[in-house]
């Protein structure tokens, strides 16, 4: 970084502090929040329906001296750190004293560039560095203040370099948008089916509209055979002493092992865990947003053959947390580069050779919010929340006729294709933007007039990424890109061309 400025952080910004100190009273019937460092995943705060509720005058006094706005910076300085994301949201929530809050003065920082910067390994490795605390990590506030920033020449390169970065980023939001609405639309279904029970019914046949016809899928399709919501439409009701409501005539009331059962992860022995070989997903990997974070994977450096194809995860199936303040939040197994194990305290649910024909039914049912209920409850009691498998797979389940369930599933199984296929191509597009960073910080890549990023080599593009066929390279750095061209053209600046 010869041809960067170096300054503290302090010295770049108006204002920098963290969030609330003191004891604050919920408000469970308020829309304001207030949000720890597990809110931030992936680069964006992440508010769930469970989440910490205050009343709006709360909100006001904690904001009041947080400042917290659209386009500041935020951090997490407790437990996991350096994990940032930049303010985007209407703001109806504030942070709690684990997340620091940084608020850039314009003329001299691009808050993008101080967002990409706080994530390049060296900076992360200094922060942690800098942390204090034997049982928990916490990266104290005088210590951002004082954290290096090293800055081009002027502010014009910084948001060059943060507009290739965010192009990047672009794109695997639009990807991750289209997978809430894929999953949206999937959750409305099961709703219509499951919760109001208005599946479609062919009352003159006296059954479900059979599988291999098409229904009528919210936002999608239409249906093309006859066919009539069975509830409203005054399909057959009975009572369930059980559950002590009415149900359709021929549903059971069964449990979630009945369907796909939980088992249990790998005890992989401390002595094994390394900075290589298999890759192992613990509940920390386990996202708020049921995604599984691939940046902090644990590695455990033994053969593969010692542990078994039991405990590997394959694509397409679930996991779910069983133990910990998040207990019973649970996650689709991306695809992934290399093959992932799961580790004990993990529950395991193996949807068979092809998940995709169990997958839709069995995760809209996770999502219902009488699951994670019944699962807080039975974790409670003990210091730490736990929960057994055999407690998760007892947990009920009202199962409709077979018939319906594969229909269900049949309906949405490209959903959730289409779902992994996004969180993929996110992958191969992260990668190149992680590779990307350093290069651009280090001013091994330089970014053009043009916005295009060009090598100390001869290597080029015009667009937002350098690639030359399937590798790039500069001095002693290469790297083989997954990233197709079609995907470094979606990525390209409107009205500038991807050149090879």
């Amino acid at each position: 970084m010869n041809n960067f400025d170096i300054y503290k952080l302090d010295e770049l910004t108006h204002h920098i502090t963290d969030g609330e100190h003191g004891s604050v009273k919920d408000d469970a019937n308020s829309n304001y929040y207030l949000l720890s460092n597990k809110n931030i995943v992936n680069g964006q705060v992440i508010i769930n329906d469970n989440d910490r509720k205050i009343a709006f005058e709360t909100f006001k006094k904690i904001n009041k001296r947080t400042k917290l706005e659209i386009g500041d910076v935020v951090i997490s300085t407790v437990g996991v750190l350096g994990k940032t994301a930049i303010i985007k949201n209407k703001i109806n929530f504030d942070f709690q004293r684990s997340v620091g809050i940084i608020k850039v003065n314009s003329n001299l920082l691009d808050n993008r560039y101080l967002y990409y910067y706080l994530n390049l390994d060296f900076v992360r490795k200094r922060i942690n560095d800098l942390s204090k605390g034997a049982v928990q990590k916490c990266f104290f506030i005088s210590d951002l203040k004082n954290l290096e920033i090293h800055l081009p020449k002027n502010i014009e390169s910084q948001q060059k370099i943060a507009k290739v970065l965010s192009d990047l980023d672009a794109k695997i939001e639009l990807n991750n948008k289209i997978n809430r609405e894929l999953e949206a639309m999937a959750k409305t279904l099961y709703d219509y089916w499951f919760v109001q029970f208005d599946f479609p019914f062919d009352f003159a046949q006296g059954k479900p509209v059979p599988v291999t016809e098409p229904v009528e899928v919210p936002g999608l399709q239409q249906a093309q055979t006859p066919q009539k919501p069975y509830k409203s439409s005054g399909g057959k009701m009975v009572w369930n002493e059980e559950l002590k409501r009415e149900i359709p005539e021929g549903w059971e009331v069964k449990t979630i092992g009945d369907y796909c059962k939980s088992t249990g992860g790998f005890a992989f022995k401390s002595s094994w865990w390394s900075d290589k070989g298999l890759a192992v997903v613990k509940i920390k990997d386990i996202q708020e947003d049921n995604t599984i974070s691939l940046n902090d994977l644990s590695y455990a450096d033994i053969p593969s053959d010692k542990i078994g194809v039991n405990f590997l995860a394959k694509p397409g199936n679930v996991l779910i947390a069983m133990t910990g303040a998040t207990v019973g939040k649970f996650a689709i197994v991306p695809y992934t580069n290399e093959p992932l194990f799961v580790n004990q305290r993990v529950g395991y649910f193996n949807l068979g050779k092809n998940p995709m024909d169990k997958l839709p039914f069995l995760i809209n049912s996770l999502n219902q919010k009488y699951f994670r209920e019944g699962i807080f409850t039975l974790a409670s009691g003990a210091a730490q929340p736990n929960i057994s498998n055999e407690q998760i797979n007892n947990i009920a389940l009202l199962l409709p006729k077979k018939e319906l369930i594969l229909k269900f599933n049949s309906s949405l199984s490209s959903y959730y294709s289409k779902i992994l296929n996004n969180q993929k191509e996110n992958q191969e597009l992260a990668s190149l933007r992680d590779w990307l960073l350093p290069m651009l910080m280090n001013g091994q890549v330089t970014v053009a007039s043009t916005g295009s990023a060009t090598t100390t080599g001869s290597a080029t593009t015009t667009g937002s990424a350098t690639k030359t066929g399937s590798a790039t390279k500069t001095g002693s750095a290469t790297k083989t890109s997954s990233a197709t061209d079609e995907q470094l053209g979606m990525v390209a600046e409107e009205k500038v061309e991807y050149k090879k």
